[in-house]
């Protein structure tokens, strides 16, 4: 049947699962995370039937394909295969085990009981894809945060990933494990090598010197370097996207020989004719996998799985050896066995195979939960106490196994402590805080994997078992952070620094997402500049353009007035420039917004110091709390989504460009004195980089729009009309009349406005209207405000586009 991966509801965390086919019948607690693989168990129309075979969300249930002409999900292959890395012979026959990476709900953990019958197998094998073909075993779902499945690949700079240690940095070194002795490995046979490697192609690593321990490393080749004549593999294993580069003559492609009965058994598998299934596999082994150890390997993995269905669990032991005699490394091998071992009791060596198992892959979530199944049934017998001191034990060994920068057994180990005490540190409450930071540490492990989804899951149940636990908010941060939502994770940054013990570790890591933020890759931000190519296909003269500055709408009565006031028809297809000081509260700024909205088909927006400030004793500082100007910056583009308001640059006809651009004044805009005169300007502010790092922070905001603008002028060889705006002054060329020159403006404003050709820039701040053209830009301001924050004696918009440029603007009666 065919496969189906999860394309929407990135903004939802998941689609909406429904338990039947009917629209009206009732939907699942969880979402099926967006990059999920699926399998079509019945289509009927735009409603699929689905089997989960790859990611998170409810096993099974019924989704739309489709909705209003936009896909859901889209077909797709089966997802690649599961990873052959080495095994590290650190194992305790004594202890050791794993739990999934969010608690299991009562009903999942009933199910993988070895007594549970069908519900125990998790799926046979394919040779070429390592995945099964049906996904029986149930599994802990991890929690998932709004939008963030499936970001992994937005990946930016962390700061250091510190363990939580909270009582016993000198704790009890751990006893050294009886290590665990694989059989020796069965040499692979040497590949037909008629075949191309292409991108796409499995391979394995051979004769590498620059890098030996890689060989027998399996990777994918992601591209082909034709410049180097070098390929790019991703390797497989535990690391989320761990690469490197080889020459052609050090991979060897691996070719999976396909055998008819194989699929036969699978087919009979499948639809649980399990003796048929039985025999097909038999006869492939002894027919079609001789010579062929990959073959041969999947085949008895397949076999045990089977005989796990039909309950013979010591055969089904005998096929796990086997597969693991012929592929050591094999992690499906070691779940096969670890399996078998528990469903006959005995836990010790069921937990000892699962450890091997999740050493390979410590995000495959059957391996997880069978893991933690054999800890639970292990200390099912201890008091309490007993139970404690073992969990601090694994915690210890964690710890030093994450030092040592063993990420894999760290995750093991941590999960050990968890599995050990969970049953009780929900009813015992002196318990909760080692549980949080058995989950802490164990996100932590799964950041440096860059598994973000993991460390965000657990990072979620330690807040959980602490909400006032600052680190657990850190492990959050940095995992929204490792999936690119800069934004979130800057806040999250900031609630850590409010919590008891936060305030200096959380400040020194929040700056990695503050300047993440004004990169403009989050997927927040990349749906702000969707809206670029709104207007592209509107024709040129469609519609006018205004604009105004300093309105300062909360300054009486008479403002909010007059903006009331305006005509509610004469400017419905247009647009309106609003450059800065629209009110020194959130409030304030979101009623001017709302009203222009109403008045104006588009409303285009940049912040001035006032709209910047945190004044006390103000809703801003009292009920919405805003830790700084950025906390009310990001407050503020949210605000401007939803009431329809924009502040990222656009295309509003055809070659005709709106450009924001964010500012903030530095006191090199004193050419004479550019050095800091120890006067607090703006003092409102709260700037987290300081106030003259604010300058640079906006400009690299800008940067991102003048690459933008410049594209499209590239692409279409002509300039176009452009109009920048901002609310700081660009060039001291132009007069502050009362305001001080250090608090005026930023130079460097007039390197992007003049990169993309604009030939009018608005901008406001002084509150004095008047027009000054030089290095062929027009600079004009229109402010409602005069300098002494009085009406001005005009109170009119600026029309700057009306079928034209109007570098020479005029004013416009707002009635």
């Amino acid at each position: 049947m065919a496969c189906w991966k999860v394309v929407g509801g990135a903004d939802k965390g998941g689609i909406l699962v429904r338990q039947g086919q009917a629209l009206a019948s009732p939907a699942t607690d969880e979402r099926l995370a967006t990059d999920s693989v699926v399998e079509e168990l019945q289509l009927a129309g735009d409603r699929l039937n689905y089997q989960l075979v790859k990611g998170t969300g409810p096993q099974t249930g019924w989704v739309s394909i489709r909705i209003s002409g936009k896909d859901l999900l889209v077909k797709t292959d089966l997802p690649s295969a599961p990873k052959d890395v080495e095994v590290a012979a650190i194992l305790s026959t004594e202890h050791a085990a794993m739990s999934s990476p969010a608690p299991l709900k009562p009903s999942q953990s009933a199910e993988l009981e070895a007594s549970s019958g069908e519900g125990v197998v998790e799926s046979v094998d394919d040779p070429a894809s390592g995945n099964g073909i049906s996904s029986a075993a149930p599994c802990a779902a991890l929690e998932s945060q709004d939008s963030r499945p499936g970001c992994e690949a937005q990946v930016t700079e962390l700061g250091n990933v510190e363990f939580a240690d909270e009582e016993d940095d000198a704790a009890e070194a751990p006893s050294a494990p009886e290590p665990e002795t694989p059989p020796a490995e069965v040499p692979l046979p040497a590949a037909e090598q008629s075949a191309e490697i292409r991108v796409g192609s499995q391979v394995e690593i051979r004769g590498l010197k620059s890098k030996p321990e890689l060989n027998g490393r399996r990777a994918v080749v992601a591209l082909y370097d034709e410049a180097a004549g070098r390929f790019e593999v991703k390797l497989e294993g535990p690391m989320a996207d761990d690469r490197v580069r080889c020459k052609p003559e050090n991979l060897l492609l691996v070719i999976a020989r396909q055998s008819t009965k194989k699929l036969e058994g699978d087919a009979n598998f499948k639809e649980g004719r399990l003796d048929q299934a039985v025999a097909c596999y038999t006869q492939a082994l002894q027919e079609d996998a001789k010579g062929d150890v990959e073959l041969a390997a999947t085949i008895h993995s397949n076999l045990a799985a089977t005989y796990a269905k039909k309950q013979d669990h010591v055969k089904a032991l005998e096929e796990a050896n086997q597969a693991i005699k012929i592929r050591p490394r094999w992690a499906k091998g070691h779940s096969r066995r670890g399996l078998s071992l528990l469903s006959l009791g005995r836990e010790a060596e069921a937990q000892a195979s699962y450890i091997q198992a999740v050493k390979g892959d410590p995000v495959t979530e059957s391996y997880l939960a069978g893991l933690g199944q054999a800890t639970e049934k292990m200390v099912k017998t201890m008091g309490l106490a007993d139970r404690q001191a073992e969990a601090e034990k694994r915690k210890s060994q964690g710890n030093d196994a994450l030092k040592a920068g063993d990420l894999s057994l760290a995750i093991a180990l941590y999960t050990v402590a968890i599995a050990a005490i969970r049953p009780a540190c929900d009813t015992a409450s002196n318990l909760k805080q080692s549980a949080a930071v058995y989950s802490s540490n164990r996100s932590a492990a799964f950041a440096k994997l860059k598994h973000w989804q993991f460390s965000y899951g657990d990072a979620q149940e330690a807040i959980r078992l602490n909400p006032s636990w600052y680190k657990a908010h850190l492990r959050s941060a940095c995992a929204v952070l490792g999936q690119g939502h800069a934004e979130h994770a800057y806040r999250t940054y900031l609630q850590a620094a409010d919590l008891p013990n936060g305030y200096q570790e959380a400040m020194k890591e929040c700056h990695h997402a503050l300047w993440a933020i004004p990169r403009l890759e989050s997927p927040l931000a990349q749906k702000r500049l969707n809206r670029f190519d709104e207007g592209k296909n509107r024709p040129k003269g469609s519609c006018r353009i205004f604009a105004i500055s300093d309105v300062h709408i909360d300054h009486g009565s008479v403002v909010l007035g007059w903006a009331e006031n305006i005509s509610d028809t004469e400017f419905k297809n247009d647009i309106l420039i609003v450059a800065g000081d629209l009110g020194d509260t959130f409030n304030a700024i979101k009623r001017g917004l709302m009203i222009f909205k109403k008045k104006f088909r588009r409303v285009f927006y940049v912040p001035g110091n006032h709209d910047m400030w945190i004044r006390p004793n103000t809703d801003d500082s009292t009920k919405r709390k805003f830790k700084d100007s950025i906390d009310k910056l990001l407050a503020m583009l949210e605000m401007c989504d939803k009431i329809g308001a924009e502040m990222m640059p656009a295309e509003v006809m055809q070659d005709v460009y709106l450009v924001p651009m964010l500012s903030w004044w530095s006191c090199t805009f004193c050419e004479g004195d550019p050095v800091p005169d120890g006067v607090r300007y703006d003092s409102f502010c709260k700037w987290p980089m300081g106030e003259e790092g604010a300058h640079k922070y906006f400009l690299q905001w800008n940067d991102h729009f003048v690459r933008r603008i410049k594209q499209n002028q590239a692409e279409r060889g002509r300039t176009g009309d452009v109009i920048t705006f901002s609310h700081f002054l660009p060039t001291s060329d132009l007069p502050c009349g009362g305001a001080p020159v250090k608090a005026s403006g930023c130079l460097q404003l007039e390197e992007q406005i003049q990169a993309v050709g604009a030939p009018l820039h608005i901008f406001g701040h002084t509150h004095m209207n008047f027009s000054y053209a030089t290095r062929g830009v027009t600079y004009q301001q229109h402010s409602l405000m005069g300098p002494e924050y009085g009406l001005a004696s005009r109170q009119t918009f600026l029309k700057v586009h009306d079928g034209d440029l109007k570098v020479n603007a005029r004013n416009h009666n707002v009635y």
